[in-house]
């Protein structure tokens, strides 16, 4: 279902929005997602390649397929080369035979390495997915990510999982799989951004593990033909050397550059600190007013220089999300001279001023009303709008529903922000932005959200190319966009590959001295995940500032800072590979 606001004859207001998304959410089922082996045998033609056997299905728009075992032909003429060929398709266990086609191509890359393709065809219905299934790997678990990011996966021959690039586990379209004898790798050769499924689950029939990867089309450009780029699978060789791979590919084929070829951007690495000023909570609560930030920021630089200090505002646009994207200096907290006098403040004291907005995180109803603009929504592949309703921000036990998350791909949406952008650079002298929800992807059926990530990037630095775009969590092929990222202790990414392209500092929740992560929902987070699983000799540190603060805590904040001034970022081996 397509939500407009461009009937002039029935003006559609908020609480009809969100009456339609509340009658979606209510007439949508809740079921639980199943995975695993259908309870069925579905007669998948495996065949044989150095010691592992390899299956493919082809997923339409209307049904699972396989090759129909009674026409498949195998080709080993080539050296090394096996071409498995069937005409037409079966389905339901063998008992619904169709007309199309369906190719896998397997070829010996030496050094323990295979290369893997596969391509389907229907002759009526359109194309979605080439699921290629292994079978002979002894799977203990799979490792995508750092345990903060929930990338490990262990395997014990009960139940499954599942997970997809691009996302926090997986932040490249490559897994390693690790077993009693070896570590196996499988890394998709992809130069463009599609949806990758990594999988495993236990074959009740045969008793052994099925490996399982998926390669979904662009949504955009599906037709009744699909063919998946090949995976590269192997084993012995280094974490390291493969993650380098996909390193490569990124800057050959994502236009990615290593962060010690950045120019504009090396002073970042003499940042020791970064200054969180709260603004106001979701439900009005101030934490600082302008003059406020100025004040505590000047005291922070009676200990670091200025130079070395980056304050970062959020909710500096009044209370926490509920503006979202329109972005005006908050009245209560000073206004727009407020806001102008701090940012000369900052730069008296050498200090750069960054500013959050909501980026494709959010954007409320009324600005989609006054806009016409809830065609931008970001919509999974069913065309349906992503509504931003996962949060209780005032502890009345209900989560609120803020609005929808939006798509930067959307040309409308983009150049608002575009201009938004330039508009705070050009009245406040700000230094530069944050963008809520960066990782925000999918399979989108009208515009990809990180082609429009891409564009918005390359038009602010065309503009502005000594202003800072920061950005929170991701994944590989956008870490490239940003100078910064705030991340959740996490993800690096594998081999901490995110230090070759980006620096991160630590996620807003991470609380103030008494305890207070401010205007994040988290609230009280002295024991939280952000903590718990931070990676402090790789994130720049931070401190939060409430008003008052200073008063109970001004001590142990200065004591915080003192350390802070000897910190060094540790150096790896993929930052200069």
């Amino acid at each position: 279902m397509m939500l407009s606001l461009r009937d002039n004859h029935i003006p559609m207001k908020r609480s009809i929005i969100q009456l339609i998304i509340v009658l979606l959410l209510v007439m949508t089922p809740v079921v639980s997602g199943q995975f695993g082996p259908m309870g069925y045998d579905f007669k998948d033609p495996y065949v044989e390649f150095e010691g592992l056997r390899f299956a493919v299905r082809l997923s339409t728009e209307n049904n699972l397929y396989c090759p129909n075992p009674a026409e498949v032909s195998v080709d080993r003429s080539i050296p090394g080369t096996l071409v498995m060929q069937c005409s037409s398709l079966s389905s339901a266990g063998g008992q619904l035979i169709n007309p199309g086609g369906i190719e896998l191509r397997i070829s010996s890359l030496g050094e323990n390495r295979f290369s893997i393709a596969a391509s389907g065809s229907h002759p009526q219905e359109n194309c979605l997915t080439l699921l290629l299934m292994i079978k002979g790997i002894e799977v203990e678990s799979f490792v995508s990510e750092y345990p903060q990011a929930k990338g490990i996966h262990p395997f014990s021959g009960e139940g499954g999982f599942q997970y997809s690039y691009p996302s926090r586990a997986a932040t490249m379209p490559l897994s390693f799989i690790t077993s009693p004898d070896k570590e196996w790798f499988v890394l998709s050769k992809d130069r463009e951004i599609r949806r990758k499924g990594f999988a495993c689950y236990q074959d009740h029939l045969s008793n052994e593990a099925v490996v399982v990867l998926s390669h979904d089309e662009d949504i955009r450009k599906v037709s009744r033909t699909i063919s998946a780029p090949s995976w590269e699978l192997g084993f012995n060789q280094t974490r390291q050397d493969i993650v380098m791979e996909r390193c490569r590919d990124l800057e050959d084929h994502f236009g990615l550059v290593p962060w010690m070829e950045k120019e504009t951007t090396q002073w970042i690495d003499q940042l020791k600190v970064v200054a969180f000023f709260h603004g106001v909570h979701w439900t009005g609560h101030m934490y600082n007013t302008f003059d406020q930030m100025g004040e505590q920021l000047e005291w922070i630089c009676e200990t670091m220089d200025g130079k070395q200090v980056m304050a970062f505002l959020p909710a500096w646009d009044g209370r926490y999300y509920n503006t979202y994207p329109e972005h005006f200096p908050d009245e209560r907290m000073g206004g727009a001279e407020g806001l102008k006098h701090f940012v000369e403040t900052a730069h008296e004291l050498g200090v750069k001023v960054v500013l959050m907005l909501g980026g494709p995180n959010l954007a409320n109803f009324d600005f989609l009303e006054k806009h016409q603009m809830s065609d931008a929504a970001l919509k999974g592949p069913d065309g349906v709008p992503q509504v931003q309703n996962w949060l209780d921000w005032n502890a009345d036990l209900a989560k609120e529903t803020m609005g929808l998350i939006m798509n930067f791909g959307h040309p409308k949406y983009r150049d608002y922000m575009v201009d938004k952008t330039a508009e705070l650079f050009d009245l406040y002298g700000v230094d530069g932005v944050f963008l809520d929800g960066t990782l925000r992807w999918e399979n989108a059926p009208d515009y990809s959200p990180y082609e429009g990530l891409v564009q918005y990037t390359r038009e602010i630095r065309t503009r502005y190319p000594d202003r800072l775009i920061m950005g929170e969590d991701g994944y590989d092929a956008v870490y490239g966009l940003f100078d910064m990222f705030h991340t959740s202790g996490g993800p690096l990414g594998l081999e901490n590959f995110m230090l070759r392209y980006t620096r991160q500092f630590y996620y807003l929740s991470y609380p103030a001295e008494n305890g207070s992560a401010g205007i994040h929902e988290i609230g009280w987070s002295d024991q939280s995940h952000t903590i718990r699983s931070a990676q402090p000799e790789y994130t720049t540190p931070s401190v939060s500032m409430l008003y008052g603060i200073l008063d109970n805590h001004g001590d142990a904040i200065r004591e915080k800072l003192s350390s802070y001034r000897k910190w060094q970022l540790k150096q790896c081996p993929v930052m200069k590979k």
